[in-house]
């Protein structure tokens, strides 16, 4: 059984490099695993940073894999992007892999990084190794049925990101000062109300659990709410494309006691993407996956062929 207390981590320590893509923006990343190891890309939640796939790193190393983990644009240490579309992402990927002579990898998104990871399977299945959506956000703007799930505080930001796209930044504002002057138990406790009851004894059953809960958002925030929200405001609106249109078969991981990412989301992508396999954790909540590294690695060596 895996233990469910992460061991502390010194995200100061964690080495931040840059990539300069085509049009002078920076993409910050970092590298944890088996250097040379077989490429991952991480894909951070909504808010999240680079640091949050540091807990992958000892598993990532005993498999032979070597995790990217990015900053999306106005994210942690990534520039601004002015009109960014969730669809410029994959290309932003591209031009990283290039650069790396990645001619194909494998991606792991959590949260509102498996929207990015489904826009990468939609547009550059022929550079992938597998993807898997872990714990993923669904296009709630295109399926009105999804939204009837959603917790109170997404339905409040779904509606201001459809209509008052300015005013979005406030909320996330408040979020990101909670995460720099909040202590990690303060600040997890701020959100308590959206957690399910496995997310509250994850977090706050271990002063590591909480400290990671609040270091990787409050990176997020390096440079303010712009990047944060504006990044959110791409999960909550139309993604550009249609789950039914994607013919790579993305692998789905879930709990059914996700508050923050309803389990129905799982399920309506499972039905929506042809070929796509969806892995069920009864009881779990919603970062209960950063748990799973050994077993998600053991999948990827097992089923991927690797």
């Amino acid at each position: 059984m895996i233990d469910r207390q992460l061991p502390y981590i010194d995200f100061q320590a964690i080495n931040t490099q840059c990539h300069t893509l085509a049009d002078g923006r920076i993409l910050a990343f970092a590298r944890y695993g088996k250097e040379g190891g077989t490429p991952i890309y991480y894909f951070h939640g909504c808010p999240g940073s680079r640091f949050e796939a540091a807990p992958s790193h000892p598993w990532a190393l005993a498999s032979g894999f070597e995790i990217f983990a990015f900053d999306r644009p106005g994210c942690g240490r990534s520039s601004h992007a002015m009109n960014y579309r969730m669809l410029d992402w994959p290309k932003d990927v591209i031009d990283f892999a290039d650069y790396r002579s990645h001619e194909r990898f494998g991606l792991i998104g959590l949260s509102g990084g498996g929207a990015y990871i489904n826009a990468c399977a939609y547009a550059i299945p022929n550079r992938l190794l597998f993807a898997y959506d872990v714990a993923g956000w669904a296009p709630v703007t295109q399926v009105e049925d999804l939204r009837s799930s959603l917790a109170p505080l997404d339905r409040f930001f779904l509606r201001i990101a459809l209509s008052f796209k300015l005013l979005f930044q406030i909320p996330f504002a408040l979020i990101g000062l909670a995460a720099r002057h909040l202590s990690d138990r303060g600040f997890a406790n701020l959100l308590r109300s959206s957690m399910s009851d496995d997310d509250k004894a994850f977090i706050l059953g271990s002063d590591n659990n909480a400290h990671f809960f609040r270091s990787i958002v409050k990176e997020s925030f390096a440079q303010g709410s712009r990047g944060p929200a504006d990044d959110a405001t791409r999960c909550y609106r139309d993604w550009g494309f249609r789950l039914e249109e994607i013919i790579y078969p993305v692998q789905i991981w879930h709990g059914t006691d996700d508050f923050f990412a309803s389990f129905c989301f799982a399920q309506y992508k499972h039905q929506a993407i042809r070929g796509s396999v969806l892995r069920v954790f009864k009881g779990r909540g919603h970062l209960h996956p950063v748990t799973e590294y050994e077993a998600l690695f053991k999948d990827i060596r097992l089923n991927r062929k690797l």
